[in-house]
């Protein structure tokens, strides 16, 4: 009887074996073995076991056929029996597959699901600012807006007018915080800088101020907006032209004390020291700088010409550096009038334009208009004033590389007191770094970052200058996010589906804003406000050879050309020409 029953137990046995050999399939849940080890190096121990339990059927397969040749000798008689090579070589090939299989869903599927799964998970809306990705710059930027008429947007009530924000909104800077506050300009070429000085200085000779602009590269409408505004203002407008080739028309030394004199060439020539040897040969230099000022103040409307001719033979080995810089001065007629011409102080009585076009490589002239600039700044230091406010003397320093000297960088946070603002435009800061020998280039960019605290800046390319402007904005509080990205077996990368925001910070307007801004927009920041995006637009202006003729002295001629007239339309942003 239990012989009948192990008998019978030992068949079934041998029939089960004899299932699972012929199912080979089996073979495939091997895949599970490598969702195990996935889990287990992740440190998911539940899951681990849990896939280690459904791997288990793959080796039945196996075991059967290994089982099977002794159990068929008792349960079928049969001694000698082996599996044929078809059933290891279906198992192997099964368990192969699972195996690959896994792998290849590790490795590819699982991080294209991943990306899925990110791509419509829906995030919280209680995540606030975030920080820029320059490949998605715009989603951070205003759209472009189209030209318009500035004019119609000054109001003398509301102060002076910048330029519209990005809802079109009209953007204004109180004007008696612009009058104690110097601004400034920054932006590659062509970026806007001139387009705003035609919206604000208009503003200012409107009110009166007296405006000079320092003009190295002879812009192509600024003359004629400042010429339209003096006409509207009933204000003079004078062209001072210090090129070689215009005729004489002015005496930077008109109506100077000694002092200013002195200051005036010593600053305009560089002759201060500058911790080197040579200095020793300086002293020559300022001491004939002295005698040279004193015999200007006894000799007034004498020029440089007339100091060579009196005195200047004996300065050729005394003081052979300042002989030759005042026999350059000698050889440019504009500044060598004898009689008549403009009088650069005397806007300050009357207000309205002196328009000053000068050079950006030739150094005679450079070192004329940091003289003139000079002139300005000792014109509103000097003056007194007893019976009300002076009028402010706005001076507009394009290309302010070309003006730096020592004595108005020194002055530059006095100067504002004094009634004299500054509107400084350059490139970048390495403009800055281009300056003269006897001044240190971090002197000058700090004496100017700390100086201008109006700032409208446009698109920058130079990450340093961006990195300055962006700071300059204040930062905010922003969520950066965090997430855990694991490898698994496959060795494919896949992200963890919890991530985590922590708090961080980052400039108002970052460097990525500031490189990639739109066209004609800038970045607006000033004391007691958030720093906005502001668009400007060129005004309607009447071009003409008028606004660009120089004026001469006495005896001299005037250069003149064809008379024309353009129109700068701020909706096309182009000029068309009307002869007349």
């Amino acid at each position: 009887m239990i012989a009948d029953l192990q008998a019978d137990a030992l068949g079934i046995l041998a029939k089960l074996l004899l299932f699972f050999m012929h199912f080979s399939a089996l073979g495939l849940a091997s895949g599970w073995f490598i969702f195990a080890m996935n889990a287990r190096s992740h440190g998911d121990e539940k899951k681990a076991e849990l896939f280690t339990l459904l791997s288990l059927p793959s080796i039945f397969p196996l075991l059967a056929m290994l089982a099977l040749p002794f159990i068929a000798r008792d349960a079928f008689h049969v001694p000698g029996w082996t599996p044929g090579v078809w059933y290891p070589a279906a198992w192997a090939f099964s368990f192969a597959l699972g195996i690959g299989m896994s792998l290849y869903w590790l490795r590819v599927w699982v991080p294209r699901l991943n990306k899925l799964a990110s791509r419509f998970t829906k995030k919280s809306e209680l995540e606030r600012n975030r920080r820029t990705d320059v490949r998605e710059i715009s989603k951070f930027l205003p759209a472009t807006l189209g030209g318009y008429e500035p004019s119609k947007y000054v109001k003398e009530s509301a102060g002076l007018f910048i330029g519209l924000d990005e809802k079109r909104g009209p953007v204004y800077i109180e004007y008696e915080e612009s009058r104690i506050q110097q601004m400034l300009l920054s932006g590659r070429t062509r970026s806007g800088k001139g387009v705003a000085a035609q919206i604000i200085i208009p503003q200012q000779i409107a009110r009166g101020e007296y405006v000079v602009v320092l003009d190295p590269k002879v812009d192509a409408w600024m003359p004629h907006a400042f010429k339209d505004a003096c006409t509207k203002a009933n204000k003079p407008y004078h062209f001072l032209d210090l090129r070689q080739s215009a005729p004489p028309q002015c005496n930077p030394f008109a109506g100077c004390d000694a002092e200013v004199l002195e200051n005036m060439l010593v600053g305009g020539f560089s002759l201060t020291e500058k911790g080197e040897a040579a200095d020793f040969y300086r002293l020559a230099d300022r001491k004939a700088a002295r005698q040279t000022a004193v015999w200007l103040a006894a000799n007034p409307g004498k020029t440089a010409r007339d100091v060579l001719n009196e005195i200047g033979e004996d300065w050729t080995e005394e003081a052979p550096a300042f002989h030759a810089y005042m026999q350059e001065m000698a050889d440019l007629p504009a500044v060598n009038a004898a009689s008549g011409g403009i009088d650069i102080a005397a806007g300050e009585q009357t207000g309205g334009c002196l328009y000053v076009v000068g050079d950006m490589i030739n150094p005679r002239i450079i070192r004329m208009q940091r003289m003139i600039l000079l002139r300005l700044l000792f014109l509103a230091k000097n003056r007194k004033n007893l019976d009300g406010q002076a009028r402010t003397i706005s001076v507009f320093a394009d290309e302010f590389k070309v003006h730096i000297s020592r004595p108005f960088m020194t002055s530059l946070g006095a100067a504002a007191g004094w009634g004299l603002h500054v509107i400084l435009a350059f490139q970048s800061l390495q403009d800055l770094a281009d300056c003269p020998a006897d001044l240190d280039k971090d002197m000058v960019r700090g004496a100017v970052m700390e100086n201008c605290a109006i700032q409208l800046s446009y698109a920058i390319k130079d990450p340093d200058t961006a990195l300055w402007l962006s700071t300059a904005t204040g930062t905010i509080l922003v969520d950066d996010e965090t997430r855990t990205i694991k490898k698994n077996i496959a060795a494919a990368e896949t992200v963890d589906k919890e991530r985590r925001v922590s708090m961080a910070e980052r400039p108002f307007i970052d460097t990525n804003m500031f490189m990639n801004l739109p066209k004609a927009c800038g970045v607006l920041a000033m004391p007691g406000h958030l720093a906005r995006f502001c668009y400007t637009s060129p005004p309607k202006t009447l071009r003409s050879e008028e606004a660009i003729t120089p004026t001469p002295a006495q005896g001299s001629k005037a250069v003149t050309g064809a008379a024309s007239i353009d129109v700068q339309d701020p909706q096309a942003g182009s000029a068309s020409e009307i002869d007349v």
